[in-house]
């Protein structure tokens, strides 16, 4: 039942999303810079494809625990996928009614808006990470953590802190105007993508040399 209302709601809102675009100019702003000054303009119905989003990756993820080859390890915990997959949905829902406000009303700051949902998004998805079970589709997957269970559980755990880290790192920045909280948060995300990606190949190196011995 709690399915179907979600389903209801989502299909209702992204309507609503989709009526919205045909109530907009022909030309509508379609980019702001990092100071949130309009840089591009172009059609409104680049905004169709913000309004299916949502609905994409919430089927996607349905289509997707079905398919993966350990599905079985998504059961069992099916509840934490349904959080990511109702979070994820429902972030890119309020994205999307929020840049279709703001194509009416082009000279509203909303820069401050974006960076604390981004901040949301990361600190929530932080705290489940560890929760994620070893799977082909959603998670940090690297060659070593889809070949070992240990290292996957391992690379979660720090990932969830990462995650953590930076979402406060960015929301400090955002509430405190700090100038280049953009540039704070994409340097940060691309670091701990590196440093996931190596930590995960060391650690699945040491656990093989333990083994090996």
């Amino acid at each position: 039942m709690r399915i179907r209302v979600f389903d209801g709601i989502l299909w209702g809102v992204t309507f609503l999303l989709v009526v919205t675009v045909f109530l907009m100019p022909d030309t509508v702003p379609l980019h702001w810079d990092e100071n949130w000054q309009i840089d591009g303009y172009g059609s409104r119905y680049m905004f169709l494809i913000l309004a299916f989003i949502p609905m994409a990756i919430y089927y996607g993820m349905t289509l997707t625990k079905h398919i993966d080859p350990k599905r079985m390890n998504l059961e069992k915990r099916k509840k934490t996928y349904r959080l990511f997959q109702y979070g994820l949905t429902v972030f890119f829902l309020i994205l999307a009614a929020f840049f279709e406000y703001s194509a009416f009303n082009p000279q509203q700051d909303g820069e401050q808006f974006v960076l604390l949902l981004v901040s949301v998004l990361l600190i929530g998805m932080g705290n489940y990470l560890p929760k994620i079970p070893q799977n082909y589709f959603f998670g940090v997957k690297t060659p070593w953590t889809l070949a070992s269970e240990y290292v996957w559980k391992k690379t979660h755990k720090i990932s969830g802190y990462c995650f953590i880290l930076i979402g406060f790192i960015n929301g400090i920045s955002a509430l405190v105007h700090f100038s280049y909280t953009y540039l704070v948060l994409m340097i940060s995300i691309i670091g701990m993508t590196v440093f996931i990606y190596v930590y995960s190949y060391f650690l699945f190196r040491k656990c093989s040399q333990n083994i090996d011995e």
